[in-house]
Formats: C-alpha cells, sequence, structure tokens
C-alpha cells in the first residue's frame, strides 16, 4: 500500500510516524514511572525491615546486658520484680506501640500491656498462621547469632481507642545474664513499615515525577523548535526539487517528440543528488540539441546537394 502513495503522502506518513512514536515514548515513560513507583515501596520496606531489625537487635542486647548486670546475685523473684518495674512504664514508636516484655522459658513473667499473661505458660499458643512464637522467640533466644534471628507472627496490637487488634509483628529475643532461662524481647508491628515506605516512596516519587516532567518538557520543545522546522524545510527542499525535476523532463520529452522547438529548463542550484541530476539532464538537453542542429543542417546540405544534381 505504501508504494501507492505520492512523495508528498510518503513524507507526511514519516512526520506522523515520528509525532506518533514520541507520543508512545512519553507513555512508556509514565508507565515505567508507576512501575519505579511500585518497586520503591517494596524495596524500601524491605530496607525499613532490615534497618529496624538490627535496631530491635541492638536495643534487646543492650537492655539484657543492662538488665543482667543489675539483678546479677539476686534471687528470681527480686530479678523479675526489678525487670517489670523497668520494662512497666518504657514505650517507642509514635503510637506507643513498642515495649519489652519477659518470659521465663515459655512461661510470661513481665509485661506491660497483658497482665492477663503473667504466670501462663505460652508453650502452645500459636497465632492464626500456625506459628508458636513463644516457643520460637525461646529458641532464637538461646541461639542468637551475629546477625541476629527474627520472629514474624501475627499478634494483638493495642489501638488509640484503647481496644486490641491484630497485626504482623517482627521480634527479637535474648537472654538475660545472670539469669535462669529469663529472656526478654520486644518487637515491632510490620503494618506500620507500608506507611512509612509509602510516605518516603511519595516523597521520592515526587522529585523524579519533577525531574521526569521537566525533561519532557524541555524534549518537548526542542522537538518542536529543532526537529518540526527542519521537517518542514526538508519537506519543501525535496518537493521543490522533485518538481523542477518533474518539470524540466516533461519539457525535454516535449522537445524530443517535436512538440516544442525550443527548451528552457528552471534551474536547480541544490548541490546534492537531485542538483547532480538536473545538471546532467541539462548536458544531455544541450548534447542533443547539438546533435539535432548538425543533423538538421547535414539534411539541409543533402538536400542542396540533390537540387543542384
Amino acid at each position: 500500500m505504501f508504494k501507492y502513495l505520492s512523495l508528498k503522502y510518503k513524507i507526511g506518513v514519516l512526520v506522523f510516524g515520528s509525532f506518533l512514536s514520541f507520543i508512545v515514548l512519553i507513555g512508556f515513560i509514565f508507565v515505567a514511572e508507576k512501575e519505579v513507583s511500585d518497586q520503591s515501596v517494596i524495596q524500601l520496606q524491605r530496607l525499613i525491615q532490615d534497618e529496624v531489625e538490627q535496631k530491635l537487635k541492638l536495643s534487646t542486647d543492650s537492655m539484657a546486658q543492662s538488665l543482667g548486670a543489675l539483678i546479677k546475685g539476686l534471687d528470681e523473684k527480686q530479678q523479675i520484680a526489678i525487670i517489670a518495674q523497668a520494662i512497666e512504664n518504657f514505650r517507642f514508636e509514635d503510637d506507643d506501640s513498642g515495649y519489652y516484655f519477659v518470659y521465663k522459658e515459655h512461661v510470661c513473667v513481665a509485661h506491660p500491656n497483658r497482665k492477663d499473661l503473667l504466670g501462663k505458660s505460652l508453650a502452645e499458643a500459636k497465632d492464626t498462621n500456625g506459628i508458636y512464637y513463644v516457643r520460637e522467640l525461646f529458641k532464637t533466644a538461646k541461639d542468637q547469632t551475629k546477625e541476629g534471628k527474627f520472629v514474624h507472627y501475627l499478634f494483638s496490637k493495642p489501638l488509640q481507642d484503647g481496644t486490641l487488634g491484630n497485626a504482623p509483628k517482627i521480634a527479637y529475643a535474648a537472654l538475660i545474664p545472670n539469669t535462669e532461662n529469663i529472656w526478654i524481647s520486644t518487637g515491632v508491628y510490620a503494618d506500620t513499615f507500608d506507611q512509612y515506605a509509602q510516605k518516603n516512596s511519595e516523597s521520592i516519587m515526587n522529585i523524579v515525577h519533577s525531574t521526569l516532567s521537566n525533561a519532557l518538557l524541555m524534549a518537548s520543545i526542542c522537538f518542536i523548535l529543532i526537529f518540526v522546522p527542519l521537517i518542514f524545510m526538508f519537506y519543501r527542499s525535496l518537493l521543490k526539487s522533485v518538481h523542477i525535476l518533474q518539470h524540466n523532463m516533461m519539457l525535454f520529452f516535449k522537445y524530443l517528440n517535436r512538440e516544442s522547438k525550443e527548451i528552457r529548463l528552471d534551474p536547480l542550484n541544490n548541490k546534492d543528488e537531485f542538483g547532480t541530476m538536473a545538471m546532467s539532464i541539462e548536458k544531455n538537453v544541450d548534447q542533443i540539441a547539438k546533435n539535432l542542429e548538425s543533423d538538421q543542417s547535414l539534411v539541409a546540405q543533402s538536400l542542396q546537394v540533390i537540387d543542384r544534381a
């Protein structure tokens, strides 16, 4: 189908295709921006989780060591009383959802929020996903590593209205020195990670969006100020050259067919391939005209000789 189009329409298709490609490119950029936004939230969640886990490890290890030194040499009842008093009023996180809790093996001995758990064995306690979180915390407390072992589970979360809800939690546990299998743990509710990640991602993506928008605006301006005028100049120059060559060829063929006695070609002073073609046509026209004049002269001479004879 393309071969049936005139040169003017072919150039028009080329220009239209260029504009369409530019628009499609802009569309892909905005789609990619959405993908970057989604991936940035995921990556920020991972980074925040890694950072939070290391802070949990540092704070819990520090608390365990400090309490262990404080209660050294006391009997277990006194140790538990001092530990319970130490963690009773300590809170962290903006919503005060962060706190320490203490167990002796699987039995809760100190908890600032859940007094109903004190003295109870939670060895069989599990979350809705089937994770025995107290067992796991005690196990990791006895076998901690330099990198830290963490337990992920669902647990009740105190809400701002005073009620309790369930939320995913990441916890770290450490044995308290100078005690008999008493361990301390704390954790953070992972549902806040989404809020932190979304908030930070939005600020980052605002910068990215602003940068991309400015870049696209500058690219569009350059496209309009540079590409469009160049296409217009190319279009006019090309069509002018084609029209002159077409006109000259028509005059040339009329001259050959003796439909006209003289030929006046339109000049084409381009230095490109069209200019070369025009010069070649002019040279051939001059040569053919000279040959025709020479042939006409010979014919006239021959006729004169015949008339004399």
